[in-house]
């Protein structure tokens, strides 16, 4: 297993680089959508649609990366205030939480990515999709975030400190 971390960690940094590039192509193809259309040459009339699923794909992709750096909206105002076992048992609770709730849409994504391929269900617009292909993002995104949420309950363990947790669980791995 410790072998594969390094490929696990270096396949999240990726997920992450890339929704990086969609925003930048989605504001790169803006720009020239408004330069283009200026000049009066035309426009492109799928860009709306295009950044609205590059957008949704992007969040999807970057969300198990965003939760292994621990770079998530966290509120511990709570956390500080409690004991350092009471803490740990909160912050315990929050990341099983996490999990099956990932867990969850992790199963009704890919029962709607099935249910959309099985129906052969499509997507007009401008552009004209297979829906399961959308629907799929939400299967493969939440996998990702539950095995995120699992190593993150295998590190805090029983005997942690909240000092120790806080340190795992916002220690940047890149």
């Amino acid at each position: 297993m410790r072998k594969l971390m390094p490929l696990y960690d270096r396949f999240l940094e990726t997920l992450g680089i890339c929704a990086g590039l969609v925003l930048a192509v989605i504001a790169a193809l803006i720009a020239l959508d408004v330069l283009i259309r200026n000049l009066g040459v035309g426009n492109f009339p799928w860009l709306i649609e295009v950044a609205e699923y590059g957008l949704y794909v992007s969040t999807f992709m970057a969300a198990p990366w965003v939760l292994h750096l621990g770079g998530h909206v966290r509120v511990d105002v709570l956390v500080t205030l409690l004991p350092d076992r009471a803490a740990r048992i909160l912050d315990f609770v929050i990341n099983a939480i996490g999990l099956g709730i990932c867990l969850t849409l992790l199963y009704y994504g890919a029962k709607a990515a099935q249910d959309a391929h099985f129906i052969g269900s499509m997507i007009f617009k401008e552009l004209v999709i297979p829906e399961w292909a959308l629907l799929s993002v939400i299967p493969v995104a939440c996998m990702l975030l539950a095995f995120e949420f699992l190593l993150r309950l295998l590190r805090i363990g029983p005997e942690s400190s909240v000092s120790e947790v806080d340190e795992v669980l916002s220690s940047e791995r890149l």
